[in-house]
């Protein structure tokens, strides 16, 4: 008997993302220079669309820049400026950077062969890294559930990338990993990876034999591993971005005006881009008349192309907004008050408040910045991990990191305070940080060990 065949009608459910959903998706992640270069590419491939300059140049505020340099551009680096001068120029408060190790590292990934769930991951993993190219929290914390699974295998591509040494959760780990570039293993590796970890400051003092017995080898093996460990450099990250190469203005700004907190985005980073209304009349013409299809036909889509930027732009500026007006009600006190009663806040709260998903928010805050009173900030500065206090107040880690570097400048005592001293005067203060904690905060803040303060 001859088999039949049978037709079968199978429900099956299928996640397709539309062109314009990736394009958006991509314009939301992208940078001001990033975007003004596609709005130049998409304006001499496309007639139709008309762009009007909004950005004065460069060299019209260059000179009262530098007089107002003392504007800070990462959280961590320098004291802020005053706020009596904060109502500057948007152009005035540019911060400047050369080729940045975010772009370094996606060029990178770019050329890595990988499948779409590991590589999204990268990318994630990329753009949280800071500024010394170190990665502030786990994977688990910075990437959505859905990639959880991926973390090992991004994160792996990510350290296995140049300059060696980035990815790592600090700078001891980072040293670590570039011994393991440059050929380090076994025996050897286990020996160095201790003497990074637990023997710096004996390494500092030149007790050599101490170290040799701690780490159960001769003196001579620690010399040489102490000569290697000379050419390394604890912050990988540092070598990219130069002052002057390019400038990025900052996208939102909340400031204080009169009694009361103000959102503004910053229109003036970008170039307006509008449909050129002689070709909308010419598509006109040319649909009475009936004649000419095919010119028709490449006026249509030239339109809807230019159109689909435009929607692009706006929805861009719709997230900004959403963005701006959480952070300003959940980071008030920030806003008015300074760093030091900056609040936790994770990307995964900010997305539940927006009502979008933890990626999206991830690509809102990436290469963008924020002009507040206290200076020119990193929108992702503003998110961090809560450490708890004595009253159950909600303080972010990057808060207590700033009282840290508070007590540190401010002791008059004539000696250098230990970890252990400003555990505790955290804790009178209300804040509970071991003193492994403060340690930690303080090599990330890159203030050295009390030791080393009081040479």
């Amino acid at each position: 008997m001859q088999q039949g065949l049978k037709l079968q009608i199978a429900a099956k459910q299928q996640l397709k993302i539309s062109t314009q959903l990736v394009a958006t998706m991509e314009t939301l992640a992208a940078s001001n220079e990033e975007l003004r270069e596609k709005i130049k590419n998409e304006a001499e491939s496309n007639p139709v669309i008309k762009v009007v300059e909004r950005t004065p140049s460069y060299s019209e505020f260059s000179d009262r820049y530098i007089a107002s340099s003392g504007k800070r551009d990462d959280y961590s680096d320098t004291e802020p400026y005053d706020p009596d001068d904060s109502r500057h120029n948007w152009i005035e408060g540019m911060v400047s950077v050369g080729e940045s190790l975010e772009e370094h590292l996606l060029k990178q990934l770019g050329e890595i062969d990988t499948d779409d769930r590991t590589r999204e991951a990268a990318e994630i993993i990329i753009t949280a890294l800071d500024k010394n190219g170190f990665l502030p929290a786990s994977p688990l914390m910075i990437l959505p559930e859905k990639l959880w699974d991926r973390q090992e295998d991004a994160l792996a591509i990510v350290q296995a990338m140049d300059p060696a040494g980035v990815g790592a959760a600090d700078w001891r780990e980072s040293l670590i990993l570039q011994a393991k570039d440059k050929g380090l293993k076994g025996k050897e590796l286990r020996i160095f990876s201790e003497l990074v970890l637990d023997c710096l400051d004996n390494l500092r003092q030149g007790k050599i034999a101490a170290i040799a017995k701690q780490l159960r080898t001769d003196e001579e093996e620690i010399l040489a591993l102490s000569d290697f460990l000379k050419t390394l450099t604890p912050f990988p990250g540092r070598e990219y971005s130069s002052d002057w190469d390019q400038y990025i203005i900052p996208d939102i700004s909340i400031k204080k005006e009169g009694d009361v907190l103000r959102l503004r985005i910053n229109s003036d980073a970008l170039p307006s881009v509008e449909l050129d209304p002689e070709y909308t009349e010419m598509l006109s013409e040319l649909k009475k008349d009936g004649d000419n299809k095919d010119a028709s036909k490449f006026l249509k889509e030239k339109i809807s192309s230019a159109e689909s930027l435009i929607s692009q732009l706006e929805a861009r500026t719709t997230a900004l907004e959403k963005l701006g007006a959480m952070l300003m009600d959940k980071q008030q006190d920030f806003f008015l008050y300074g760093p030091l009663h900056l609040k936790g806040l994770t990307m995964k709260e900010a997305a539940e408040i927006i009502g979008v998903h933890e990626a999206t928010v991830s690509r809102i805050a990436n290469s963008k910045y924020i002009d507040t009173d206290w200076g020119i900030y990193p929108i992702r500065s503003l998110f961090s991990n809560t450490v708890a206090s004595a009253d159950g107040q909600n303080i972010s880690k990057n808060a207590v990191k700033e009282m840290i570097r508070n007590i540190i400048s401010e002791n008059e005592t004539g000696k250098p305070l230990s970890d252990q001293k400003i555990s505790d005067i955290l804790k009178e203060r209300g804040i509970t940080a071991a003193r492994r904690t403060v340690s930690k905060y303080r090599k990330e803040l890159n203030i050295d060990s009390s030791f080393e303060r009081e040479k």
